[in-house]
């Protein structure tokens, strides 16, 4: 069993690729458990299994200036009161829910977002969010 793993959301899509990048920057390290989940934020039901600390990485809305980072542990409030309909269909609250319910969850999990900029088809991080997920990846190595 993993002590942490680290999973990355998101699509190809403008900054909506952070959670993506973020993974590819730490699978880097030896030892670590860093895996990309697909688009849809359900399919990370597949992969909550053999941890004991979960961290997701995703790119957020949460109306604050891009490249902010947001740092939640389930189950924070935010994840009930902030509410918002991911393009995806279920949004990372509803899987953690879910999973909740189904006795699936690690005994921890936490949630990295960065508030996004663009999140078009065809276009490429912002450099805002860009430079953001260096820092990203030192916040998650110093949790780890």
């Amino acid at each position: 069993m993993w002590a942490n793993r680290v999973l990355g959301v998101g699509s190809p899509h403008g900054d909506d690729a952070a959670g993506w990048r973020v993974v590819d920057m730490l699978r880097r390290r030896p030892g670590l458990s860093a895996q990309l989940a697909t688009v849809e934020p359900s399919q990370l039901l597949d992969h909550l299994g053999g941890c004991r600390r979960l961290i997701l990485v995703d790119a957020c809305r949460a109306d604050r200036t891009p490249g902010t980072l947001i740092r939640l542990q389930w189950p924070d409030e935010l994840f009930r009161s902030q509410r918002r309909h991911s393009s995806h269909g279920f949004d990372v609250g509803d899987v953690l829910a879910l999973a909740e319910t189904l006795g699936w969850l690690p005994p921890q999990v936490v949630v990295w977002g960065v508030e996004v900029s663009r999140c078009q088809p065809g276009e490429d991080l912002s450099p805002v969010v860009r430079l953001a997920l260096l820092e990203l990846e030192r916040q998650i190595l110093q949790e780890l």
